[in-house]
C-alpha cells in the first residue's frame, strides 16, 4: 500500500492515532464461517499452541504474545486458531473474550486478529474472525466490540462484510471513518452508524 493511500491512517511519525477505532456487533445474522483451504485447520487453541502463536503473532505485532492472558480471558470455546497441517503451527487466531471497560460494561468483544505475514491471503484469518463472529452472536448479552488501527484495512474489510459497525463516539471518528471507507471504495454516511453503544 502507497504511502499516499495510508495518509492521514497514522500520525506524522507513523504511529497509530488514537484512541484506537471501534466497532460493535449487534442484530446482524451470524456469519457462515468459511471453509478453509486445503492444508488448513480451523480449530481451538490448545496450550501447545503457546510458541507457533508467539512466532505469527510477532510477524504482524511489536507487542509481547498475550496468548497466556487469552487462554484465561476466553469465552469457553473462543480461542480459534488456524492451523498450517504440513508444519503443524498456528498461522492465524482470533479470540472471543470479556475484556470490560467503562463503554462496555459487558466486555464481550474481538481480540487479537492476526494471520502469519506468510498466510495472508489464504482465507485462514478471515475464517477465525468469522467464527469468533458467530461465537459471540450467540453469547454476549447485548453487543460485542472491537477495537482497531485505522491502517489495518484488510482486517477492517473483513469486520465489515461480517456485519460490524463502526462506532462514532467522538468526533475525530467521523473524519477517520471517512478516509478509511474511500480508501476500500465504499460510501460513507455518518447517519447509517451508530454514536453510542
Amino acid at each position: 500500500m502507497s504511502d499516499q493511500r495510508l495518509s492521514g491512517l497514522t500520525d506524522p511519525g507513523g504511529e497509530a492515532l488514537k484512541p484506537q477505532l471501534e466497532m460493535i456487533r449487534r442484530d446482524a445474522p451470524v456469519p457462515q464461517v468459511p471453509t478453509v483451504p486445503a492444508g488448513y485447520l480451523l480449530r481451538q487453541a490448545v496450550p501447545e499452541d503457546r510458541l507457533s502463536y508467539a512466532q505469527t503473532f510477532a510477524t504482524a505485532f511489536e507487542e509481547p504474545s498475550p496468548f497466556a492472558s487469552m487462554m484465561q480471558k476466553k469465552l469457553p470455546e473462543g480461542f480459534f486458531v488456524v492451523e498450517h497441517l504440513p508444519t503443524g503451527t498456528v498461522v492465524a487466531a482470533s479470540t472471543a473474550a470479556v475484556y470490560p471497560k467503562a463503554q462496555h460494561p459487558d466486555g464481550h468483544s474481538l481480540q487479537w486478529v492476526v494471520a502469519h505475514s506468510h498466510h495472508r491471503k489464504t482465507g485462514a484469518g478471515q475464517a477465525t474472525v468469522a467464527a469468533v463472529t458467530g461465537l459471540l452472536a450467540d453469547s454476549a448479552p447485548n453487543y460485542s466490540y472491537l477495537s482497531t488501527d485505522d491502517f489495518r484495512l484488510p482486517a477492517i474489510s473483513i469486520y465489515l462484510k461480517l456485519g460490524w459497525q463502526p462506532l462514532l463516539f467522538q468526533d475525530d471518528q467521523i473524519s477517520r471513518w471517512g478516509r478509511i471507507f474511500g480508501i476500500l471504495g465504499l460510501r460513507f454516511d455518518e447517519k447509517e452508524w451508530p454514536s453510542k453503544s
